[in-house]
């Protein structure tokens, strides 16, 4: 795996403890979604049972660029999470900054990773979470064939939104921690700087 996404990926002895306090959150009526991105093999291998098991759904983003390789998901795999209830989603074509593209490198990020995974899965794509949680007003702009777009940016977002702002999973995080996440406990100050942040991005 690349090094700079070690932080980011959990450690399977705290992957059971942590989904079941999602579960908990989510049977209880919380709004809780749980996203996958990069499209690595063990989001069939580990992260699809557990959520089987408990009873969960998720969306899973997929780098087109990376399907078939070596620790990736496969177009057979990419089938199987659909067929087992998920949601695929797009993770754009390279997993590169999408801020400095060029319109047509962003239309390949964009439309072309979308085309590509719908017809590795045989399902329409509509979700697409933006690689390292940078956008601006033309990258959205880029992204409107989507109904859900998904971010880096720390808060809780308003249900039926379609910029959709997500908590990304680092290692050390403890189940307290994700149970206060799944439950909304979050400042008004921090809720409020974040969206804050998020109205900058789109405008800017």
């Amino acid at each position: 795996m690349p090094a700079a996404e070690v932080p980011y990926w959990c450690p399977l002895d705290q992957w059971l403890p942590l989904v079941e306090v999602v579960a908990e959150a989510v049977h209880e009526g919380r709004p809780v979604e749980v996203t996958f991105d990069d499209g690595n093999v063990s989001d069939v291998q580990h992260a699809l049972p557990a959520l089987l098991k408990y009873g969960l759904t998720a969306t899973f983003h997929a780098c087109a660029g990376r399907i078939g390789r070596r620790d990736y998901l496969d177009e057979p795999m990419m089938r199987h999470l659909h067929e087992a209830g998920m949601q695929v989603g797009s993770h754009g074509w390279d997993h590169v900054d999408l801020r400095p593209l060029t319109d047509a490198d962003l239309v390949r990020e964009t439309r072309d990773s979308q085309h590509r995974i719908e017809d590795a899965c045989g399902w329409p794509v509509r979700d697409f979470a933006v690689p390292l949680g940078s956008y601006d007003r033309r990258v959205l702009r880029h992204l409107r064939d989507y109904a859900t777009v998904y971010t880096s940016d720390a808060t809780t977002g308003a249900r039926g939104a379609r910029l959709v702002p997500r908590w990304s999973y680092v290692q050390g995080w403890s189940t307290r921690l994700v149970h206060d996440l799944a439950c909304g406990d979050e400042s008004v100050g921090h809720r409020l700087r974040q969206h804050l942040s998020m109205t900058v991005k789109r405008w800017r």
